[in-house]
């Protein structure tokens, strides 16, 4: 019977070393993001971008160019500042000091070629639109409600719900009603009797 081949145990921390750079297939994923924006006030010929602030109008060129093969003759590059908020970094939750959040790097370049957008959709229903909104709305109210000023604001949601409430009664539509049968509470029971307690007919002890 033949002796299996004596392999050498490789140590479990071993990894196959990888190939040559010149053997591998080069793949550059871009460390950026860019943002197109819809604009229907520019012409067809003019298409604005979000772009990082440490970008600049050749850098932009050459990636309109080598990505999607579009020419672009002029590039317009504005800085815009954010508003002075307390709100934290990063979306996060809270309430902080005064600060500035960073600022944003808007282009607008002007193209060969004339670019149309298309028509935006009128049914959101496959992306879940309404849910997110709702969702963000429900979002706000309860921070709102948790707020540490809460207590310091007026009910409005409650005023509107009385206001509609009084616009039907006063039209007809809603007849009105206790509290307790609003509520299904049954109060309608009958009166007791009051419990007669009889005298205590001890009487004094005569005087002599």
């Amino acid at each position: 019977m033949p002796k299996p081949a004596n392999f050498a145990r490789l140590p479990f921390n071993w990894y196959k070393p990888p190939l040559p750079v010149e053997q591998r297939k080069q793949v550059y994923l871009p460390e950026f993001t860019i943002t197109l924006i819809r604009t229907p006030f520019l012409p067809p010929r003019y298409a604005s971008f979000w772009v990082p602030l440490s970008f600049n109008k050749l850098d932009l060129k050459d990636y309109l160019k080598r990505v999607y093969n579009v020419d672009v003759i002029k590039v317009r590059s504005y800085v815009e500042q954010q508003k002075v908020t307390r709100e934290r970094p990063m979306g996060k939750e809270g309430y902080g000091p005064l600060r500035r959040p960073m600022s944003k790097k808007k282009m607008t370049v002007e193209l060969t070629e004339p670019f149309v957008w298309p028509e935006e959709p009128t049914d959101y229903s496959p992306w879940e639109r309404d849910t997110y909104f709702d969702a963000k709305k429900s979002q706000d109210d309860f921070q709102e409600a948790h707020g540490h000023d809460a207590a310091m604001k007026a009910p409005e949601r409650e005023r509107e719900l009385l206001a509609e409430q009084a616009t039907r009664l006063k039209a007809g539509k809603e007849a009105w009603q206790p509290t307790w049968q609003t509520l299904g509470l049954n109060f309608e029971r009958p009166l007791l009797k009051p419990h007669s307690t009889k005298s205590s007919q001890s009487s004094s002890p005569p005087q002599k």
